[in-house]
């Protein structure tokens, strides 16, 4: 609705226009040749009104129309049937008409296309109508995709590592004491020399425990006693050596030992056999006895080995470096 009140109001603004400048460009009379009456030739000249545009402001632009060029109206002189009196009425011509140039106004608001003057018909002489300019629409452009813009690349944020757990620190358990082994010999008993007491507490002194039993009446055994005595010296720091009486409970045995151990200069301990010793060291290594027999005991009692005959020196010294 809006765009047909603005052509409307077009088409009147050009014709009020168009009338303006006929108003300044007066048509020249040239002489009539061929004159007629001008009671038969006078006609009322009707001229239209111009119109006060009323245009209605809007905010949308108007489409200023490209000037059309008009048709030139030339009245050709009237050719009358002559008649038997002649007038001396002025024949008029029309001067073509001039183009009005078209001014392209600024662009404002209501922008408004100027119209251009409508040349005035001859009296007595029909004028060809004017076309109605025809406002050629302008094409519409397509509208132009405007293309979106390309969002920047968003930096994917590395992923942060999840915090490690510190492992707490496995509490260490404090090893438990090792309780010490239970000896397999358990006893008590004196030397018969200077009447001592022994135990088992003995094997807590060293490494190793060399324990021979001998007998007053065994040749073999008294024999080996001088090269057992030397085993005593060459092993002190990792052994030491106890012997026992087998015998010890006969009568007059223990003074016959003290003279042998005088005899071939023997100082090391001689043990009583009594009942903790027996039922330590008897059975089964002594029964039925087989002397010389001898144990060997490391420091917690428990026995290591046993040796049962007589050795010389270099035998023992083989058989104890395999020990220790």
């Amino acid at each position: 609705m809006k765009l047909l009140s603005k052509r409307i109001f077009s088409l009147l603004l050009c014709a009020a226009v168009l009338l303006s400048l006929a108003g300044c460009f007066p048509l020249r009379i040239a002489p009539n040749p061929n004159p007629i009456d001008a009671s038969v030739t006078d006609e009322p000249v009707v001229t239209e009104a111009p119109v006060e545009p009323t245009a209605e402001a809007t905010e949308e632009p108007v489409v200023t129309p490209e000037p059309t060029e008009e048709p030139v109206i030339t009245d050709e002189p009237a050719t009358e049937a002559p008649t038997d009196e002649p007038t001396g009425e002025p024949v008029v011509t029309d001067e073509p008409a001039t183009e009005a140039p078209a001014t392209e106004a600024p662009a404002t608001e209501a922008p408004t296309a100027t119209p251009k003057p409508t040349a005035t018909p001859k009296p007595g002489t029909t004028a060809a109508p004017t076309a109605a300019p025809t406002k050629t629409p302008k094409p519409t452009p397509a509208p132009t995709n405007t293309p979106k813009p390309t969002p920047a690349p968003t930096a994917t944020p590395k992923p942060t590592p999840a915090p490690t757990a510190t492992p707490k620190p496995t509490p260490t358990a404090t090893p438990k004491p090792t309780a010490t082994p239970k000896p397999d010999f358990i006893f008590e008993t004196y030397d018969i020399v200077n009447n001592k007491k022994y135990t088992q507490s003995i094997f807590d002194d060293k490494q190793m425990t060399m324990i021979n039993v001998w007998a007053t009446w065994c040749g073999p055994c008294i024999k080996e006693l001088p090269d057992i005595q030397r085993l005593s010296s060459k092993y002190s720091s990792k052994m030491q050596i106890l012997t026992i009486l087998y015998d010890s409970g006969d009568a007059g045995a223990i003074d016959t030992a003290k003279a042998i151990m005088q005899s071939i200069g023997f100082t090391l301990p001689v043990l009583r056999r009594n009942n903790s010793v027996m039922a330590a060291f008897d059975s089964p290594h002594l029964t039925p006895p087989a002397l010389p027999t001898t144990f060997f005991i490391n420091r917690y009692g428990q026995l290591v080995k046993v040796l049962k005959g007589s050795h010389n020196y270099d035998q023992w010294c083989s058989e104890i470096d395999k020990l220790l």
